[in-house]
């Protein structure tokens, strides 16, 4: 019996799987708008709380890579809600800036939560999430991202762009959150790359450490030069080589978008 409900489990979440990667842009959707793009996606169990978002609208690119708290089914649920107002966000209310945009998913999502129950060992669900807003005309991009980077890579050089402190519906930070949005341009050819914190942090190595942030980031900067699909698979056989067996701690999604 227990057997058998094991495996109808793993059977829903299978489906569960096929069913959140229905929702995420395709890569022929990113090879339509970009020069070159890549998506490594690799959740934890099946599903994923970190996500990746695309649209277009009045000559606008929208990009949007999350991570929502925890990971499996809530944070898959989760995911599934982000996607649903940064929808109505963008494409219903029509708000055009980065700022206004996280503003609004921000109290949508802490009003999906809000009830007059007492405080449950739950209340505390949360997204750290980079949104960008590309302009073709200016070459410029826009952006709000709220505890993540985006890396810029420009020929030799690269560049860090930092967000805000605060995270998308923190219960606790709530009253003093603020979102800012900050610009910065591009030439044709730059890459950008956004991404959760699931492969700096994941564990391996000799000493089972924390990959960390810096060595991805040199990573990504040895390997930049190859077109973006061979990209994915140096990230791929780093990570793999890396884990050397240990198994999975999170959700791991970097999206590269060559400009």
């Amino acid at each position: 019996m227990e057997t058998t409900m094991s495996t109808s489990y793993e059977d829903s979440l299978r489906y569960a799987e096929f069913l959140q990667k229905a929702l995420f842009p395709k890569q022929r959707h990113f090879d339509r708008i970009f020069k070159d793009a890549f998506v490594l996606f690799k959740p934890k169990h099946f599903v994923s709380g970190d996500f990746f978002w695309l649209t277009e609208r009045n000559g606008l690119t929208y990009i949007a890579v999350g991570d929502c708290a925890g990971h499996g089914v809530p944070g898959a649920i989760l995911s599934v809600l982000m996607h649903s107002l940064l929808d109505y966000a963008i494409l219903n209310k029509k708000l055009k800036k980065t700022h206004t945009i996280i503003k609004e998913v921000n109290n949508r999502f802490i009003e999906s939560f809000s009830s007059n129950d007492t405080l449950t060992p739950f209340d505390n669900e949360w997204v750290d999430i980079t949104l960008c807003c590309i302009e073709p005309s200016s070459k410029t991009i826009f952006y709000t991202s709220c505890r993540r980077e985006i890396l810029q890579v420009s020929g030799v050089e690269y560049y860090l762009h930092k967000g805000n402190k605060h995270p998308i519906g923190d219960w606790q930070y709530n009253a003093n959150s603020s979102f800012r949005s900050a610009c910065f341009n591009y030439k044709e050819g730059d890459i950008i790359y956004l991404g959760t914190d699931g492969f700096q942090d994941q564990l391996g190595g000799e000493r089972s450490k924390k990959y960390q942030k810096r060595r991805l980031h040199n990573h990504i900067l040895k390997i930049s030069n190859l077109p973006l699909e061979l990209q994915k698979e140096e990230l791929e056989k780093e990570l793999h080589q890396w884990m050397d067996g240990h198994f999975q701690t999170d959700d791991i999604c970097i999206v590269g978008i060559k400009l």
